[in-house]
């Protein structure tokens, strides 16, 4: 048999698959030609063939069977000689041509007569044939001919009007993918939403899968998004780039545009020797024989690339695909700019505020102290929401919670100064609480920048300090800070509300004009616990804060019984607010001194006391 030389050629075998027939269903217009030409020629079988490098595609098969086969090997066909001619084939008597009579198909399926006319793609490449067959000798008459040529060239117009249509849907799809793409100028600040973007963007409409890297120290390649348009594979895929390694080194795809900088286009990865374990390992699960792989930059640097894959079911990249991959990535450009600034600054906030927390708490008497700090969401700057505890020159011990305004390395610089503050002014033990806010606001001009922040200083004292305490009493003053929280043994909480003085920083020309701030005092019974917290705690977008506060005296009441650790814990995850804003929280339960103190309190250390 002669070496099918049309049959394999690139460009035509771009052309097919470009037209979305192969291994697609039945459809009326296909089917009304082939069905017309069973009917003019008088045979019992006609067949509209799509010819690919390894078959036949039945498009339309009239004459079989519902469940029969919709296709055979390039080798059974009698199309393979249509398209190596790019000629009509009409034959009486197939076993009596040289070129067809050890055909398979005679044998198998009972060909005897065979007619077909080339189908044709728009660009003039065979696609296939619309062909009819006999399974006993016959002579094809010319008019029947000349019918089969004139319902080929029709089956021709409906693949270029299909075409046509695909090639339509496709520019709507990228003119509607140009405009997806400034999604990622809206993507966020949070560095992984916009990893995430970038891969989004590809599929499905570039590509069947999409990976974005990051480029680390070392030419290692990280996985930062993958995304898979079919769900059911998402995970596989994912599992599989989490365990597959990249380098710089590579030859093909990621790693080799990581080390160039420039696009790669592959156009058939199936062939390739020089793949890595890995990446033969994914082309082989994931049937990926095309890739552009395109650089992703961020204040000049390249820190990335996008690699978008297709299987061998889908159409070659044209020169427009690498063009619009590109503008994703040039688009990526100005939100990887963005977020990277954002991370650098969050994480920034993020260490100074935690330098700048109390590393540890004292835990004095009988009293146990749990502090707890959670920052804003991935999405969120880090703002200046701290606690402290300390003991001052009288061993008394000071609660202090606080919230500066903004969310930025500054907030947090402030709190740190305010901390300072607090223990410097409440330090000799002299000033009830509402004197020690006085004075802090007298002084915020000596820290040089405004400053506005809510707080409130809190301290516990005995109310005999001749014998063991049982109850106590807790001092407190509010400067437009929210009310603590106060649960006793028996399961009874309420809110500590008075009316709050102004909040820190409002300067003299306001503070002088209101009332002087004040101090309040409450009993705090044995074994019963004291909640300060900061607004992130209870406020959610859209919801009046007295909800959130609801919702803090529920789930107090619900966890009352938990030891104080795993009591912080539950009242979070049970109220946390929306994720946009820091939260810091610091509770002491009071266990009476006549009694040994419980173990879950751990042992007694007065760190931080005058003197230590």
């Amino acid at each position: 048999m002669s070496e099918i030389r049309a049959a394999l050629d690139p460009a035509r075998l771009a052309a097919v698959t470009a037209t979305g027939l192969l291994d697609t269903t039945d459809e009326e217009g296909f089917d009304r030609i082939s069905s017309l030409a069973r009917r003019l020629l008088h045979a019992p079988f006609a067949f509209l063939t799509v010819v690919d490098d390894r078959r036949s595609f039945w498009k339309s098969r009239q004459g079989l069977a519902e469940d029969a086969p919709r296709q055979n090997t390039l080798q059974e066909s009698f199309c393979q000689y249509v398209v190596d001619s790019g000629e009509p084939l009409v034959l009486d008597d197939v076993r009596l041509d040289e070129r067809t009579r050890d055909n398979p198909s005679i044998q198998s399926m009972g060909v005897v007569a065979w007619a077909g006319f080339p189908v044709l793609t728009p660009d003039g490449h065979v696609l296939g044939t619309l062909c009819a067959v006999d399974t006993v000798a016959r002579e094809w008459t010319p008019e029947q001919v000349a019918s089969l040529a004139d319902l080929a060239a029709i089956a021709s117009r409906e693949v270029a009007l299909r075409v046509a249509a695909a090639e339509a849907e496709a520019a709507r799809a990228h003119a509607a993918l140009l405009g997806r793409i400034g999604e990622l100028l809206v993507a966020g600040l949070d560095l992984p939403a916009v990893w995430s973007a970038v891969a989004r963007l590809a599929v499905p409409a570039l590509g069947d899968h999409a990976l974005v890297y990051s480029v680390e120290r070392g030419g290692t390649l990280l996985p930062r998004a993958v995304v898979h348009r079919d769900p059911g594979r998402q995970a596989e895929l994912s599992a599989a780039t989490a365990s597959t390694a990249r380098h710089v080194r590579d030859t093909h795809g990621p790693g080799a545009v990581a080390a160039s900088g420039k696009t790669q286009v592959q156009v058939d990865l199936s062939g390739l020797a020089d793949l890595t374990p890995e990446q033969e390992y994914l082309r082989d699960t994931f049937g990926a024989v095309r890739s552009v792989t395109v650089p992703l930059r961020a204040k000049g640097e390249l820190i990335g690339v996008l690699n978008v894959v297709r299987t061998a079911d889908s159409a070659a990249y044209t020169d427009d695909d690498v063009a619009l991959v590109e503008s994703i990535a040039s688009r990526a450009a100005l939100a990887l700019d963005n977020a990277l600034s954002f991370d650098l600054e969050r994480n920034l906030s993020l260490h100074l505020q935690r330098a700048l927390l109390p590393p540890l708490l004292p835990q004095p008497d009988h009293l146990h102290i749990v502090t707890r700090y959670q920052p804003a969401g991935r999405g969120q700057l880090v703002g200046g929401d701290w606690y402290d505890a300390f003991l001052d020159r009288c061993g008394l011990t000071n609660l202090v919670i606080g919230d500066v305004a903004g969310h930025d390395i500054a907030a947090a610089t402030t709190m740190g100064q305010l901390r300072t503050m607090f223990r410097t002014f409440a330090h000799d033990g002299q000033r009830d609480p509402a004197e020690v806010l006085t004075a802090i606001d007298a002084s915020l001009g000596a820290l040089g920048d405004p400053v506005f922040a809510t707080a409130l200083l809190a301290r516990i004292d005995r109310f005999d300090h001749a014998e063991p305490a049982r109850r106590r009493e807790v001092t407190w003053s509010s400067a437009g800070h929210l009310p603590a929280l106060l649960l006793t043994v028996d399961g009874s909480v309420r809110l500590l509300e008075v009316h709050t003085d102004p909040p820190l920083g409002l300067g003299p020309e306001l503070t002088d004009a209101l009332p002087g701030r004040r101090s309040h005092t409450a009993v705090l019974p044995p074994a019963a616990t004291l909640v300060l917290y900061t607004d992130g705690l209870v406020e959610r977008r859209g919801e009046d804060l007295d909800d959130g506060l609801r919702r803090l005296l529920a789930a107090a009441q619900e966890y009352s019984d938990l030891p104080l650790d795993e009591f912080c814990d539950s009242l979070i995850e049970a109220v946390d607010g929306d994720g946009d804003d820091d939260v810091a929280l610091i509770a002491v339960r009071a266990f009476p001194e006549d009694e040994p103190r419980p173990a879950e309190a751990g042992p007694t250390d007065t760190l931080g006391a005058a003197g230590d």
